[in-house]
């Protein structure tokens, strides 16, 4: 999974300026920003790869284990360090706020990353998760994708929102808000959505915030 990362990586960042991807990027960027704008400082992004959501955030730190991918978010302004969610390089309580953007799906160990998220994260601060939910329409076309041998979506472990529920409160953490996009299907041409509030079933991703019990 490193590898295709590391051996694709130009690949994988292209994909966010591409005419497929720049709607569904922004759509999430959308989602995403309205959970940070308020959250307390600093911030870090476990599983940041190229920088694209870190980017938008001033003075995030971003750990992640591809290498190649870490040298882009480092030209975009991104704070980098080389390392895994699960074994954070980290003291206790360092974190205002912690974002797992589509990451938990590519790690080899979500629970452990979320109780290291845990452990780094302030006692008043809040951990934001950017999912795509395997019971969505986009969770099954990427499924699809994964069953073709997709080089990226054939590593991915898709969960629906009751799975991280349920990877949440072993991780002793519970959920406080959640907002929703991508309602338009996958067959449909690709448009900028304004995110909604709560939780839709059909989104395509949904950003989670959690904060400890």
């Amino acid at each position: 999974m490193i590898n295709i990362f590391d051996t694709f990586t130009e690949k994988y960042d292209a994909w966010y300026d591409s005419e497929d991807g720049r709607p569904l990027y922004e759509s999430e960027l959308g989602c995403l920003k309205s959970m940070v704008e308020n959250a307390p400082k600093p911030i870090l992004e476990i599983g940041v790869g190229t920088g694209r959501f870190a980017m938008h955030f001033p003075d995030v730190i971003g750990i992640d284990p591809s290498l190649n991918a870490l040298r882009i978010a480092e030209k975009r302004g991104v704070k980098i360090v080389h390392g895994y969610g699960e074994d954070l390089p980290f003291e206790d309580e360092t974190f205002g706020c912690i974002l797992i953007i589509v990451t938990l799906c590519f790690v080899e160990n979500p629970l452990d990353v979320l109780r290291e998220a845990k452990r780094v994260l302030k006692k008043n601060g809040s951990i934001i998760i950017g999912l795509v939910p395997k019971d969505s329409p986009w969770g099954i076309f990427y499924e699809e994708k994964k069953k073709a041998g997709h080089p990226f979506y054939s590593s991915a472990r898709f969960y629906t929102l009751e799975d991280v529920k349920e990877l949440l409160q072993k991780a002793s953490l519970k959920i406080s808000r959640i907002r929703s996009t991508l309602l338009q299907k996958p067959d449909e041409p690709r448009r900028v959505e304004e995110p909604v509030e709560g939780y839709e079933r059909d989104a395509g991703f949904l950003c989670i915030k959690a904060k400890p019990e």
